[in-house]
């Protein structure tokens, strides 16, 4: 009996640690803000089940206190008239081989006013350390044919983002 206890002891140890672990392995998932005097950029990063990180944005608008008084915009919407909201803005990619010291890949702005209703532009969203409080946060467009009289996009470029929390809300 005593030995049967101790056996299961060991694997639910052994299992909290690999989820407490897991949990730990991934410091870039949560919520990254960065402030501009009235206005807060807030970027929402989450793994889905096939271990791809993505993410959503949106600006918004704070008073003195730092609470929110209005939306900006918001990439988390409805695709055109379709009734069916983005799944996602923000593609970091596979991380089931690791993580890499930056991340870049396709950014949909889809808070513009043109034909399409988005554009793509690509990002680059470099850690600093300690790893997982900041971050270096770049938007581009990247080369090539572009529809025209394509707008500027309308996410920040080149700012530093804070983690400010290990959650998201994408309300």
């Amino acid at each position: 009996m005593k030995k049967a206890f101790l056996t299961v002891f060991a694997i639910i140890l052994t299992l909290f640690t690999a989820t407490n672990v897991f949990a730990q392995a991934n410091p870039y998932t949560g919520t990254w803000e960065h402030q501009n005097e009235n206005q807060k950029f807030i970027l929402s990063i989450w793994v889905d089940s096939n271990n791809i990180m993505l993410g959503h944005y949106k600006m918004i608008t704070v008073d003195s206190n730092g609470q929110q008084t209005g939306t900006v915009y918001n990439s988390k919407k409805e695709v055109g008239n379709s009734g069916i909201d983005w799944p996602y803005t923000v593609y970091f990619g596979d991380i089931s081989s690791g993580y890499t010291q930056s991340f870049g890949g396709p950014i949909i702005d889809n808070t513009v006013n043109n034909q399409r209703g988005f554009i793509e532009e690509q990002f680059i969203f470099t850690p600093n350390y300690p790893l997982g409080s900041t971050a270096q946060w770049e938007v581009k467009k990247p080369q090539g044919v572009r529809e025209p009289n394509e707008p500027d996009f309308n996410i920040p470029n080149n700012i530093m983002l804070t983690k400010v929390s290990n959650s998201i809300n994408l309300d």
